[in-house]
């Protein structure tokens, strides 16, 4: 009965209701319109937990708050220094707590909501809800491009772009266009973001101001990253080591833009890069020489854990490679929900592994949620 009224077929309800499937984002909103309940109370079971909730909540949060608008109505005004502290609390949200996706997925709306409404009555350029509105998109792409919702990502990244350009206000222009040029990145498009980060660059020209030279070090990678897209990886070599590392030895660790830029993050656009071209032995040289103390975001020690795990799953290591999957688990569990790349790595390291390893690479997919596809897979293979 719930098919019909969804318009789905009962066979592939069936399939979700046993777990054999993951439902789109479409079809979780239609079965939830016919049943008359929202997203949230549908996907969310507080006796039995489903890995992809939190995924699905933002997913659908965004989705409806960014394309069909966010009702506030009936609600007090906020102000700016309230707005702001929440921006900022979003912010430190997803750069610093494990269960980042579950507790923004309650913040979201509510936020998004409300900084469209600043933004109507603060149209002047220089004003604060430009800036408050900048950084929130900023955000908002960010979590879309993790939920693997790259067109949601390039929504938020244009309304960042529009609303940085009306702050007047150099560095977060610059922040936006590094935004737009990850969203562009993620819809596989890296040449125009490539050209994106390079007309970014040109127009800061660097001095001595830390914050400028900050977000033009973390433009350089992006830039870098587009030439590995394009497989021009000594380009993208080029790039970070004789511009983005010089400038890293002149801020240090720093959190401009909450671009997290400084030496170490530069070391892990290096073992990306060595990765990108199959290159493990010199991604984890490079690997093994950084330091995860100084990092501002917790997402940048996930990154480094789930970097030294792929390159030693590519080198047949399948231990080594388990204990750095195990690291980043215990960094930031819901990361490797839905992380594709850790998907694969933990595929690589199942088949790979010892009888002895075997039970602990079973147990980490059970708990990511990828535990049938896996041992399916084996089967077939």
């Amino acid at each position: 009965m719930v098919a019909g009224l969804a318009g789905v077929n009962a066979e592939y309800v069936g399939q979700i209701e046993r777990g054999q499937r993951t439902p789109s984002l479409d079809v979780v909103e239609a079965i939830a319109n016919a049943l008359g309940v929202t997203v949230t109370n549908l996907v969310t079971d507080a006796t039995d937990p489903s890995p992809m909730a939190a995924d699905i909540r933002l997913a659908s949060e965004l989705h409806q708050s960014l394309l069909l608008g966010a009702s506030r109505d009936g609600e007090p005004e906020t102000s700016l220094v309230e707005l702001r502290e929440r921006v900022d609390h979003a912010w430190d949200t997803w750069q610093g707590v494990s269960d980042r996706y579950s507790r923004l997925a309650a913040l979201i709306p509510g936020l998004i909501g409300d900084v469209v409404r600043v933004c109507e009555t603060g149209r002047t350029a220089g004003t604060e809800e430009q800036r408050l509105a900048a950084d929130a998109y900023t955000l908002l792409r960010t979590v879309a491009r993790r939920i693997n919702r790259p067109d949601l990502a390039l929504v938020a990244a244009d309304r960042g772009r529009r609303a940085a350009e009306l702050a007047d206000d150099p560095i977060r222009l610059a922040g936006a266009r590094w935004n737009l040029a990850h969203a562009l990145l993620a819809q596989q498009e890296p040449q125009t973001a490539e050209e994106i980060a390079l007309a970014a660059i040109a127009e800061l020209r660097p001095g001595g101001d830390r914050d400028t030279l900050a977000m033009t070090g973390a433009l350089w990678l992006t830039a870098a990253v587009a030439a590995a897209r394009c497989r021009r990886k000594f380009v993208a070599l080029e790039r970070v080591e004789e511009h983005a590392a010089l400038l890293a030895e002149r801020t240090g660790e720093t959190n401009v833009g909450r671009a997290a830029f400084g030496p170490a993050n530069v070391a892990l656009h290096l073992v990306s890069i060595e990765l990108e071209d199959g290159q493990a032995a010199n991604a984890l040289a490079v690997a093994d020489r950084i330091d995860p103390a100084p990092m501002a975001s917790r997402e940048r020690h996930t990154t480094l854990a789930l970097d030294l795990a792929r390159g030693h799953a590519l080198r047949f290591e399948a231990g080594a490679s388990l204990l750095h999957l195990l690291q980043a688990e215990r960094t930031s569990p819901e990361e490797l929900r839905y992380n594709p790349a850790a998907h694969d790595t933990i595929r690589r390291v199942f088949h790979r592994a010892r009888p002895s390893l075997r039970s602990q690479v079973t147990g980490l997919a059970q708990r990511v949620g990828i535990e049938e596809q896996i041992v399916a897979d084996h089967t077939l293979s």
